[in-house]
């Protein structure tokens, strides 16, 4: 047998999404969730990216297999991580792969920047693209703020959907710096487009402090980070925060909240956000794109409410 040739799960996944997307040379979605145990993987245009969750290393089997993948798939390099054991060494990190340290990508005519050299995630979520299309419909000549904005996704569909003003806020000074490159790739930085290293509760308390209001609120934190303000945990710190934000949000305003924390299923996620909105209204958000709709297994939560 070819030790190259793909697992017929692989291939299946693969065969489906042919049928829904375009593999053109920028094109980013989700060809691996779990259909193998092992193993996802995101396409970012030229580079596939593998995230290994096999209780062993991969074998040179398991590598020829995400070589051979990484052709029929349209890309010419990869990087595959090892997900598993970061919990006793967080700096643990292994990885194979000949993928470049930076190359750019698109989703939905918005062009990004990605890195192989920053984390586990080279930069995109693909899990919130429906909701990054969803927001473009929401934010025409609204004041947005975007907490926890890492590389911008949120914020430059804000912008890309007529937004009158968009503000990022993140505890990295590197991230932000890479969310303002993305803007400026996209011709979107400019007036109207604020970048702010701050922690999330520090800013919305001086924001309430000044009178400064916005119209729609992106919060999709971290389950944990770490800043000179001290630590964000979220089954601690999410209540405090969406009350932060309710303070400066305007009649009828909305709050998107959305988080991959695992130790909630929806029903939980949905539980601790009203109990801290109470009054608020949910409205509907987009199903999952198909590449993530097939699939049993999928950690990222959302909702949307609207201020009474």
């Amino acid at each position: 047998m070819d030790a190259s040739a793909l697992p017929l799960a692989w291939r299946d996944a693969l065969g489906r999404r042919r049928h829904h997307f375009s593999f053109d040379s920028e094109e980013t979605l989700r060809l691996l969730h779990d259909e193998d145990p092992r193993v996802r993987c995101d396409r970012f245009g030229s580079v596939c990216w593998f995230y290994w969750y096999g209780s062993a290393p991969p074998d040179p089997e398991d590598l020829a297999h995400v070589e051979r993948f990484t052709v029929e798939a349209g890309s010419t390099s990869w990087r595959m991580r090892q997900m598993r054991d970061r919990g006793r060494d967080p700096k643990a990190l292994r990885e194979w792969g000949n993928s470049p340290e930076e190359w750019i990508a698109a989703e939905g005519g918005l062009r990004y920047i990605f890195r192989g050299d920053h984390g586990l995630s080279p930069g995109l979520f693909l899990d919130q693209r429906p909701n990054r299309r969803w927001l473009q419909t929401q934010v025409r000549d609204r004041r947005v703020l975007n907490l926890f904005s890492y590389t911008g996704g949120f914020g430059l569909n804000a912008m890309s959907g007529g937004a009158q003003e968009i503000v990022n806020i993140d505890t990295s000074r590197p991230t932000l710096d890479w969310s303002q490159a993305n803007f400026e790739l996209n011709g979107l930085a400019g007036p109207g487009v604020e970048f702010w290293k701050a922690e999330a509760r520090y800013f919305l308390r001086g924001c309430k402090n000044r009178g400064r209001a916005f119209d729609l609120v992106v919060c999709d934190p971290p389950s944990f980070s770490r800043s000179r303000e001290g630590t964000f945990k979220i089954e601690r710190d999410l209540g405090e925060t969406l009350r932060a934000i309710d303070q400066v949000l305007v009649p009828d305003g909305l709050i998107f909240v959305a988080t991959n924390f695992e130790k909630w299923n929806q029903d939980d996620f949905a539980t601790q956000v009203q109990s801290a909105l109470p009054g608020y209204a949910l409205l509907a958000l987009p199903p999952p794109d198909p590449d993530f709709a097939w699939t049993r297994d999928t950690l990222m939560k959302a909702l949307c409410l609207a201020k009474p």
